[in-house]
């Protein structure tokens, strides 16, 4: 191996020992906990891609619109030559994500050295030697020298080189959203509890706030809109979030009325709640 090829291969060494030599959207992937009932679509033999904004809320509640939802997250800082978003896109393809959304960061630049000692070729050197036996025999004794060539060889010597390096590392976070069929969504819709502002508002503590329709559900087409405050199911109070999510449950594949309250009038809206698939 050539001395420059033997640097180069030390360099890589060291920069795999820092990075572990792995994709960190597939090392720290976390699925996320899907609330709800839906049934996926089948995802496209690519995840599509798009950029996350500044705004990581903002572009949840936009995907969650389109029929999105959250099936996992990658979040992880490393450098930046290492990760990209093809990377993500591969391990969105194997969770089964129909859409990829990455964002990456500038954080900081790692920087040193790295020692690499090599060794020279080995040193091959003639050495003469030279000397007198002496011995004893039935004539007597006697006396006679000797003189040979032969060959030693030495290590060869070594060489400490310091190889520099900068590496800047950068965050990086992605999300894995699968496509649910809003025709096979419970309500098509996201709720939240009420904030103490509308509680002091309305003189109450029970009910949800619609957070987010999904366009194209039984919401959507019921003209349930975001802001939407939900009193009562049928004839029944509407107490919290996971009170009104078992409610639901109980009245799927039937026509609900649901009682709301938009700005300052109170409305009954009918509305399909589909079976679970």
């Amino acid at each position: 191996m050539r001395r420059i090829d033997a640097l180069r291969l030390a360099f890589c060494l060291a920069i795999c020992l820092l990075d572990g030599c792995a994709s960190g959207f597939e090392k720290f992937y976390t699925p996320a906990p899907v609330s709800g009932t839906f049934t996926p679509l089948p995802p496209p033999p690519t995840p599509q891609l798009f950029g996350h904004s500044n705004d990581l809320q903002s572009d949840g509640k936009h995907l969650r619109e389109q029929g999105y939802v959250l099936i996992g997250t990658s979040s992880f800082y490393g450098p930046a030559n290492r990760s990209n978003a093809q990377q993500a896109v591969a391990e969105g393809k194997k969770v089964g994500a129909a859409l990829v959304m990455v964002k990456s960061d500038y954080m900081d630049t790692l920087t040193g050295v790295v020692p690499f000692t090599t060794t020279g070729p080995p040193q091959v050197a003639t050495v003469n030697t030279t000397g007198t036996i002496n011995s004893y025999g039935s004539g007597g004794y006697a006396t006679g020298t000797y003189n040979s060539t032969g060959t030693v060889t030495m290590p060869g010597a070594t060489t400490t080189n310091y190889l520099p390096y900068s590496i800047p590392r950068n965050t990086f976070f992605a999300s894995y959203w699968a496509k649910a069929d809003p025709e096979k969504m419970r309500l098509g819709a996201y709720w939240i509890p009420l904030s103490d502002e509308l509680r002091h508002r309305l003189q109450r503590n029970t009910g949800v706030q619609i957070s987010i329709v999904v366009s194209g559900s039984s919401a959507f087409r019921a003209n349930v809109l975001e802001g939407d405050i939900v009193e009562k199911i049928n004839s029944e109070d509407v107490v919290d979030v996971a009170g009104f999510s078992s409610q639901l449950n109980r009245y799927a594949g039937q026509t609900v009325q649901l009682t709301v309250v938009r700005g300052d009038d109170t409305k009954t809206i009918s509305v399909m709640v589909n079976q679970p698939h």
